[in-house]
């Protein structure tokens, strides 16, 4: 036998770089800290105590310095008159056996890993008490899980078997303030240790598309999860629904939308997720025919757009209006609602021509009520210069600019319903919000401005601002 030397501080010997060589293996669990070092310190709390030479390389206790975030504890075992060694720790909660790897906190400097010693001949136990307690009440005990009794000091591994209750099951445990997982040991207090189990429960998450039409497919799926664990919301494509992306995921647990894809923590409890859908944005296609180019004009999924005039005339012909899938047909400055697609299908309307001279009718009168709430901008329309206006406090408004550009387009009316859509991503200059008022001026913002502003670039109105 051999008493240890007084400590003294060195580099890593060679014996330590052996010990450490196999990082690879253990390149899951740690990563080089460039950015600093680490002092690595073994402290035995005394130099009263032996160890056989032969057995332990006493120079893989000496202090060293490290860029790796964490210390795989050397092996030996030590005597010392009076007490028992039992491993290592560095808070006094955790314990270590040789081969044990410990993360290094990454606030630190120095790491001061010290020796646990316990005392042989104390009377002070601890007794290790078992409390099977699932949400207020106590589960049946398996018969082999038992209630101990250990010396106060010494390293303690709890068993780990799970339990399995049907609806939940146990991972690790807690001491009210210390959680304990599957491998983890601890330091044995002088007093009652009391470990309660750490439930996970079995929930169930269910994600549906909401109270909506025109879904293409299921319309809800359920999963059963882990509470308190990670999981990943589902992607876009977890629904279809014809004109409406799925933009996001509201929940019924916090009331929070989380975006598709996101990685949550899962409830203690069972929750759904309704689909949060955006309207889509199409290019209409207005097919003229008869020699005629096709005009397109954006819009969004249930919002009005204007039917555009055709721009050209054929001999002998009158154009008789737009005929959409259903074979409806729409005049000329009439409003057309999107009624969105099929995934991967457009929207067009086919030009109608009629032999002859066209029937004596009134002028298109547009709808009076629409809930439109996005956009609709035609590929080429007419530009129009604004209606400036003197308000009662002197103010220049030009009622339809809402862009501020000098000129009235349906890209006025794009950005209008943009806004209304999401008015912290489309934002609104202060003189582009008194210019969107141009329908029943001072009653706010709505739907029925921009389809004022779509009117007046389709010539169906000749002035702006609008009134009933």
């Amino acid at each position: 036998m051999k008493k240890l030397f007084t400590k003294t501080t060195a580099v890593m010997s060679s014996a330590v770089i052996a010990v450490c060589s196999g990082i690879g293996y253990f390149s899951s669990y740690a990563e080089d800290k460039e950015e600093k070092s680490v002092k690595v310190i073994f402290d035995f709390g005394t130099e009263d105590f032996e160890y056989d030479e032969e057995d332990v390389d006493i120079s893989q206790f000496e202090t060293y310095t490290t860029n790796l975030n964490y210390v795989q504890i050397p092996a030996g075992r030590f005597t010392r008159n009076g007490y028992g060694f039992d491993g290592w720790t560095y808070d006094g909660v955790y314990g270590y056996y040789g081969t044990d790897i410990i993360t290094i906190p990454s606030d630190v400097d120095e790491f001061v890993i010290k020796a646990v010693w316990y005392d042989l001949y104390s009377e002070n136990k601890c007794n290790i008490i078992y409390n099977l307690e699932y949400k207020g009440e106590q589960c049946e005990r398996p018969t082999w899980l038992k209630n101990t009794t250990a010396a106060a000091g010494m390293i303690f591994e709890p068993n780990y078997r799970s339990l399995d209750i049907g609806t939940a099951y146990t991972n690790g445990y807690t001491d009210g303030v210390h959680n304990f997982t599957s491998g983890q040991k601890i330091i044995l207090p002088d007093h009652d240790l009391v470990l309660t189990p750490i439930w996970h429960s079995r929930i169930q998450l269910t994600f549906t598309t909401g109270d909506v039409d025109r879904v293409n497919g299921n319309k809800s799926v359920t999963f059963e999860k882990i509470s308190n664990s990670s999981t990943e919301l589902p992607t876009a494509d977890r629904f279809s629904r014809s004109g409406f992306n799925l933009v996001g995921w509201l929940s019924d647990y916090d009331g929070q939308i989380y975006k598709v894809g996101a990685t949550v923590t899962t409830p203690d409890t069972d929750a759904t997720y309704t689909a949060v859908w955006e309207p889509k944005s199409y290019n209409v296609v207005f097919s003229t025919g008869e020699g005629g180019k096709s005009l397109k004009v954006t819009g969004l999924t249930d919002t009005a757009i204007i039917c555009p005039d055709p721009e050209h005339t054929v001999s002998g012909k009158y154009f008789a209006g737009w005929k959409d899938s259903t074979g409806k047909i729409y005049p000329v400055g009439s409003e057309y609602i999107i009624p969105g697609a099929l995934p991967g299908s457009g929207i067009s309307l086919k030009g109608v021509w009629e032999t002859g001279e066209p029937p004596v009718t009134e002028p298109p009168v547009s709808a009076t009520t629409t809930t439109a709430t996005t956009s609709a901008t035609p590929s080429e329309s007419t530009t129009t210069t604004p209606a400036t206006t003197e308000s009662t406090t002197g103010e220049k408004i030009n009622f339809g600019d809402v862009n501020t550009d000098g000129e009235i387009t349906v890209a006025d009316a794009t950005l209008l319903l943009q806004h209304l859509g999401n008015a912290d991503k489309y934002k609104l200059s202060e003189q582009g919000q008194k210019n969107a008022d141009c329908y029943n001026t001072g009653d706010g913002l709505s739907a029925r401005d921009a389809l004022a502003i779509q009117k007046y670039d389709s010539k169906v109105i000749t002035s702006l601002p609008e009134s009933e």
